[in-house]
């Protein structure tokens, strides 16, 4: 395994060390002769190989830096030993007589306390509460717990552990285990110290990232509202018309389309898509566009291209896409006698079905070059009549809706 692994780039410069339970001294050389650095045989001394490795594989970069650690012990005997050894490596140690002080002293400052190494039958409140506490509260889910125990209670260790503890020491215990297992949880705590201040920094960039993209968003779409109002605005110019109309248009899709229930976002798409609805009028003859009288059939039938003619102007990039549909399509009647497609029911696009609606309805009550303008109330019984026929018959039960709350009459009033 050793050889094999030693061939690979990415394990080349791992350290190896062997435990056996065998003493075989060919084997042993071969495993040498590979490249392990040391050989373990088993049964071996607890803490003789934590200490080795803490020995041969820690740097400078991997020692544990000053930390505050909250010993809790009944037995000041072994408080006062475990204090010295923890204060010779360098960390302060905050005494607590029983499960209760220690935990009081971790609420008085929950920032201050880097690990608890705990007894577990003390008076007051025993190891177990200790532990239980500690665990179940959120601030305090990165803290390691050891446990300091007899081997007459080494029963309860599993519940221990189960409930939360992350080690356990044996009383009485090799002061050189005990430092080297309190350095390995300190340097475990490090990297998720490490690794949650790298998180920040991410999250930060990231605000900062989603910033530019939405501040860049919004600028393309400015920038794209601007286009399709210049393509609009030479669509009205060249049929008569003013920008009040695309304007009136916008509003009413908007009103219209929160009435049924869609959210703002949708709503919004669908009012700027809109404005361009009739851009392909560009492409149509002012002869025709502009004829003050009825059209002959050859007339209408290149008047209906500017449908299609709308569809292939505006641009395919995304932002464009509804705009596209509603172009083409929403001249489409509900039962399928409409044009270019001839489609019929929830086959028409809902955006196309909406803005169906709000350009009959302002063609109605707009002046034209061949026909006056009609008052509202006329155009509303017209757009009633026309229900299940050319419109969607429950958009305009909300069309309807929209009118008798005055929303209709204030669009027209803000846009005379």
């Amino acid at each position: 395994m050793i050889s094999k692994l030693r061939n690979y780039d990415q394990t080349r410069q791992i350290p190896f060390v062997v435990v056996t339970g065998v003493e075989n001294r060919k084997e042993m050389e071969k495993a040498f002769g590979a490249g392990a650095l040391a050989i373990f045989r088993k049964p071996f001394p607890r803490g003789k190989l934590s200490m080795f490795i803490n020995k041969h594989f820690s740097s400078p970069a991997d020692d544990v830096r000053s930390r505050q650690i909250l010993l809790v012990e009944d037995s000041e005997t072994i408080r006062a030993i475990t204090k010295y050894l923890l204060e010779k490596k360098g960390h302060r140690v905050i005494e607590a007589g029983d499960g209760a002080v220690g935990w009081n002293t971790l609420n008085q400052d929950p920032e201050k306390i880097d690990m608890v190494v705990t007894d577990i039958n003390m008076p007051n409140m025993d190891g177990r509460q200790l532990v239980e506490n500690i665990r179940a509260d959120k601030r305090f889910q990165f803290i390691p717990v050891i446990i300091s125990t007899t081997i007459s209670e080494k029963e309860n260790i599993k519940l221990l552990l189960n409930m939360g503890a992350d080690d356990y020491i044996v009383k009485p215990f090799s002061s050189e285990e005990f430092i080297a297992r309190i350095q390995s949880h300190l340097r475990v705590k490090a990297l998720y110290e490490e690794l949650n201040r790298v998180n920040q920094k991410l999250a930060r960039f990231n605000e900062t990232l989603e910033k530019r993209v939405y501040d860049r968003t919004a600028e393309l779409r400015e920038a794209n509202l601007d286009a399709i109002y210049s393509l609009a605005m030479a669509a009205e110019a060249k049929d008569d018309g003013t920008g009040n109309h695309v304007h009136r248009i916008q509003s009413y899709c908007r009103a219209l389309a929160l009435k049924l229930g869609l959210a703002e976002t949708d709503a919004e798409e669908i009012a700027y898509s809109s404005i361009m609805h009739d851009v392909g009028k560009i492409s149509i003859p002012d002869e025709i566009l502009k004829k003050p009288g009825a059209l002959t059939p050859e007339e209408y039938e290149t008047m209906k291209t500017h449908t299609t003619s709308g569809e292939k102007i505006l641009p395919s990039k995304q932002f464009f896409v509804l705009a596209r549909i509603i172009a083409r399509s929403h001249h489409e009647k509900w039962d399928g006698s409409g044009y270019p497609d001839g489609i019929s029911g929830e086959n028409i696009p809902l955006s196309a079905r909406i803005v169906a609606i709000a350009d009959v309805f302002d063609a109605l009550t707009s002046r034209r070059t061949y026909k006056d303008e009609w008052p509202v109330e006329k155009a509303m019984e017209e757009m009633k009549r026309c229900a299940g026929a050319h419109f969607d018959p429950l958009i305009i039960k909300s069309w309807i809706e929209l009118y008798e709350e005055g929303e209709i009459n204030r669009i027209i009033e803000e846009w005379v």
